[in-house]
């Protein structure tokens, strides 16, 4: 594998520097108020061409696969030192325009333009109060009347829910059990019988809302069916990109992380030296980049051995998400403590990012899922429950 970035590979990485450098001194208003300017935010991310990275070019993106994706939110990230920035790139380029990719041409055709021209942008609805890690336990239904489908049920979870007006909607048609009568439609956030909750206040990830989406009796068309009951597999396929995203998020946090950690140790001095002196500051920082370059390894090849160039593999991104949920928070954890008392302080960022790594650790998908998928490859014989 080549780890060598081609030239537009470098500039779409500085271009993407360059966006989440200009945001980085507002990451702390956003955390400490949880409100952000999402539309200025968005509008910076389109202006800088950073939408729809990985949507082809026949159908309006900037043609790029999975590692374009990669490469675009790793810097977003590690730059802005927030998660706001990358938001627009996975709404108009994530898991929920990506089903669109790969589900029916009618729901393609009405909504992917205007995802891509950034005209609306598009959430994921997939977690219910009662269905987390047991994803095919959900019981948001949707009932066929017609030329219609019509929906009840409770969504949880969903970021962006404030900000962006279409959901791609995980439903169980017609109520046939388990993983076959699971299926996708988009739901507009402004069809009667809709209510969007702001939902609970997290302990990082501020600044937009990880709201409920609230159905009832809700009727949308067959026109807005993503993927049929029975194509389970192939809306697994498009999350994945969710993954991918979380391995982005991985890899410039803890870059974040270690940025502001090698930056204070060079310039804080105790008996007579900076801290950076001290063996066992440098060996920390020496053990947070080794697991930072594995990560990278693990992260790049998943993105790069992806199908279609487009769509991650489940053991490759699995086995990368889980290596930056273990090791992530590890490192923004030794970055606080390297900082000593300041570290727990507003005052510096160290503090944020460390509670944004927290936040994320379960974010599309927890650990001991993962451990179960990987375990799973390895074992193919076998067959895992997940208790």
């Amino acid at each position: 594998m080549d780890l060598d970035l081609t030239p537009e590979q470098v500039k779409l990485q500085a271009t993407a520097e360059e966006v989440g450098r200009s945001f980085r001194d507002d990451a702390r208003d956003w955390d400490e108020s949880d409100e952000a300017p999402y539309r200025h935010i968005f509008d910076r991310v389109a202006e800088a061409g950073l939408l729809a990275v990985a949507i082809p070019r026949e159908h309006g993106g900037l043609g790029g696969g999975a590692l374009e994706y990669l490469i675009t939110v790793e810097a977003l990230f590690r730059m802005s030192q927030s998660w706001l920035p990358a938001e627009p790139v996975f709404a108009t380029s994530g898991p929920g325009p990506s089903m669109l990719l790969i589900g029916k041409q009618e729901a393609r055709d009405r909504y992917l333009p205007d995802i891509v021209s950034g005209r609306r942008a598009c959430n994921i609805a997939l977690t219910e109060p009662g269905a987390g890690s047991a994803l095919t336990d959900l019981v948001t239904t949707a009932e066929r009347d017609g030329d219609e489908f019509v929906l009840n049920g409770t969504k949880s979870f969903v970021t962006g829910s404030n900000v962006n007006d279409l959901n791609a909607t995980f439903v169980r048609f017609d109520g046939v059990p388990g993983a076959k009568g699971i299926g996708a439609v988009m739901v507009d956030a402004k069809l009667p019988g809709v209510t969007v909750e702001r939902g609970p206040r997290f302990l990082g990830d501020r600044g937009i809302a990880h709201g409920n989406l609230i159905l009832e009796d809700v009727r949308v068309g067959v026109d807005d069916l993503i993927c049929a009951p029975g194509e389970f597999g192939r809306l697994m396929t498009a999350f994945n990109l969710e993954r991918l995203h979380n391995c982005g998020f991985w890899l410039g946090f803890s870059e974040a992380a270690y940025d502001e950690a090698s930056s204070y140790v060079l310039q804080r001095e105790q008996f007579g030296k900076p801290l950076v002196a001290f063996q066992v500051v440098h060996h920390a920082l020496a053990d947070m980049w080794v697991q930072i370059e594995a990560l990278r390894l693990l992260a790049y090849r998943a993105a790069a051995t992806a199908v279609e160039g487009r769509f991650p593999r489940l053991a490759e991104v699995t086995q990368a998400k889980l290596f930056g949920a273990t090791v992530g928070p590890q490192i923004t954890l030794k970055a606080l403590e390297l900082h000593g008392g300041l570290g727990v302080t507003t005052d510096f960022a160290i503090q944020r990012i460390h509670r944004d790594a927290v936040t994320n650790v379960v974010a599309g998908g927890a650990p001991a899922v993962l451990r179960t998928g990987v375990a799973s490859g390895l074992f193919p014989g076998v067959r895992f429950g997940q208790h």
